[in-house]
């Protein structure tokens, strides 16, 4: 009989256990809804943005944007630097770093290719960060879909 009360509370208190953590789980927002629309979709236009006095165009090709492709960046205007440098992370999942060669086409112009992961998310938002000498210059945002 002390086995049988034993085991009847042991599974209980499993069973207890088991709605805590499952309440818990439940609870937890995916990061995806904490997204905030972007003010200009690279997937479907050029952007241009402002830094200090000059206007930027940025430009990501094809369109639009996939994963494991191969993807064309093109920045227009913004000025001339030594070391720049170019850093691309994922906001709402850590990936890693992507960190391609750019190159300077004129004075003011720069070009890079690189290819993004594969993500399980619906939307990856994704941060590319340009760096003069390991200090932030310039950043924007975009995102893949999948």
């Amino acid at each position: 009989m002390k086995k049988l009360f034993s085991i009847i509370f042991f599974a209980l208190i499993l069973l207890v256990f088991y709605f805590i953590l499952n309440q818990n789980i439940s609870k937890k927002e995916p990061h995806i809804n904490s997204l905030k629309s972007l003010n200009c979709d690279l997937n479907v236009n050029d952007c241009a943005y402002k830094l200090k006095d000059k206007q930027i165009i940025i430009s990501l090709n094809p369109k639009p944007i996939k994963s494991l492709q191969n993807t064309k960046l093109l920045i227009k205007n913004l000025g001339t630097y030594e070391n720049l440098e170019l850093k691309i992370y994922g906001l709402n999942m850590f990936m890693g770093e992507i960190k391609p060669k750019i190159y300077k086409i004129n004075k003011t112009d720069y070009e890079s290719q690189f290819i993004l992961s594969s993500c399980s998310m619906h939307t990856m938002r994704f941060r590319a960060e340009l760096l003069d000498n390991n200090k932030s210059i310039f950043h924007f945002d975009f995102d893949l879909k999948r």
